[in-house]
């Protein structure tokens, strides 16, 4: 069943079952409002009837006029009208009991002025007159009992449309509850959870959506996944090419150098004392060698950092430290905190682990100009709700001018974040009043491993 059906059926169901019982009720009390009617009747016709039976059997004119009097006298309340019993004068004698009903809102605005009448009816004894019967009506007795007839059925029909709006709106929320599922799963998968998944529903056009929006999850999910082994296998790439210029550059260029100076200081003892001109240059060339050589190695531990495979990360990241504090001098300082289990982690996870940090360096040195860094690694161990995790967490401080996250680093944010989300894992930046940029990265050991192991 299609949702515009459900709220169709049910609507027109409610709205039916409403005027049933609005319609049915007044039904239902048009019998005692006959029944009071027929005994109003019956009363006034038994009134007259007992009058004049009382007044024919009496012995004279007096007795007939006092058996009327106390016949009107006995007579119980009548509906909407009163008996006034007066002699030949004019002068009432005897009146049965009448309430004096509320002039309320409906007779002020229905009930014309002076819309009391009177009928008057003889009283005849013997061919004598021993008075007359006064007949009052009460307009406003009868539209008492409207007003309380109508305030009744304004409150039901109230309460009718009352319970008709509670009706429909309890139908149309229950119709419309799988929409809050789907905007929940909307923003968990425009957050980045691509695994979300909506259930089956029972109405057919929100089955349909959902059945495309799983679709659309699961395509997603791919896509993600061919793309992070892509970019995992264009990162191992890249690491190939860097271990094999730095492999030619230290095997070429650096026994090149090597040569140079070895034979620059050849020329400078063989000219020693003879050729001073040559002598300096040759001082020259073997000094300019020496400083291509120190610029080699900064270059060739940029690209491939070999104390990874044999000392570890932990002394990698310390020599990493050490060669930027001794650079910087004085105005750098960095400390580093590591859980022991950070030294158990996977070549790949250290290698992307030193990436970051070494990015982390160069941006808190050349860009964010920070005077202060603080390098925080953990191991999260895994439980059964989720799988092992090592987290990366970097804060700088002491920047005079505070960056901003979206321009930070440039390619080397756009770098960074690629390398972790190829584990499968996150980042984010952020900075705070008065501190530098802060990163927090984390990326999970299991997926790693099984990568590794594939």
């Amino acid at each position: 069943m299609y949702l515009h059906t459900r709220l169709l059926i049910g609507i027109l169901t409610v709205t039916l079952f409403a005027l049933l019982v609005s319609v049915l009720v007044p039904l239902l009390s048009l019998r005692e409002d006959v029944a009071r009617e027929t005994g109003a009747s019956m009363q006034l016709a038994s009134l007259l009837l007992d009058i004049e039976a009382a007044s024919r059997g009496s012995g004279n004119e007096a007795d007939a006029r006092a058996a009327a009097v106390r016949q009107v006298r006995r007579a119980e309340h009548l509906r909407h009208v009163s008996f006034v019993l007066v002699d030949e004068a004019g002068t009432a004698i005897a009146a049965t009991p009448n309430e004096l009903a509320s002039e309320g809102w409906l007779a002020r605005t229905l009930l014309p002025a002076h819309a009391e009448r009177v009928l008057e009816y003889p009283l005849a004894y013997r061919g004598g007159t021993l008075g007359a019967l006064q007949v009052h009506a009460n307009p406003l007795s009868e539209f008492e009992e409207l007003e309380g007839r109508v305030t009744s059925d304004i409150a039901l029909l109230a309460v009718a449309i009352l319970a008709m709006g509670v009706s429909i709106y309890a139908m149309v929320r229950r119709g419309l509850r799988p929409v809050g599922d789907i905007k929940s799963a909307l923003t968990r998968l425009a957050g980045g959870e691509l695994d979300t998944r909506l259930p089956h529903f029972k109405l057919k056009d929100l089955d349909e959506i959902c059945d495309r929006f799983n679709l659309c999850a699961a395509t997603l999910q791919e896509a993600a996944a061919s793309r992070r082994e892509l970019t995992r296998r264009l990162i191992g790439v890249e690491e190939e090419e860097r271990t094999r210029l730095a492999r030619e550059l230290h095997d070429q260029l650096g026994q090149s150098l090597t040569a140079i100076k070895v034979d620059a200081a050849y020329v400078v003892r063989a000219a020693r004392g003879r050729e001073p001109k040559i002598e300096a240059c040759a001082r020259g060339i073997e000094k300019l060698s020496a400083e291509v050589m120190e610029l080699t190695r900064g270059m060739l531990a940029r690209l491939r950092p070999h104390g990874l495979e044999t000392v570890g990360l932990r002394e990698s990241l310390k020599e990493l430290i050490s060669s930027w504090e001794t650079r910087m001098a004085e105005r750098f300082s960095c400390s580093l905190a590591m859980d022991e289990a950070a030294d158990r982690l996977s070549p790949e996870l250290n290698i992307t682990l030193y990436r970051l940090v070494q990015e982390c360096l160069t941006n808190a040195v050349r860009h964010s100009r920070a005077r202060r860094l603080a390098i925080r690694l953990s191991v999260e161990s895994a439980s059964a709700a989720s799988a092992g995790r090592v987290w990366l967490r970097v804060q700088e401080a002491g920047v005079d001018t505070p960056q901003d996250p979206a321009s930070s680093g440039g390619m080397g944010l756009l770098g960074m974040r690629e390398r972790v989300e190829a584990h499968g894992g996150a980042l984010t930046i952020a900075a705070h009043p008065g501190e530098g940029l802060s990163l927090q990265a984390w990326m999970p050991i299991a997926a790693v491993a099984a990568g590794t192991a594939a």
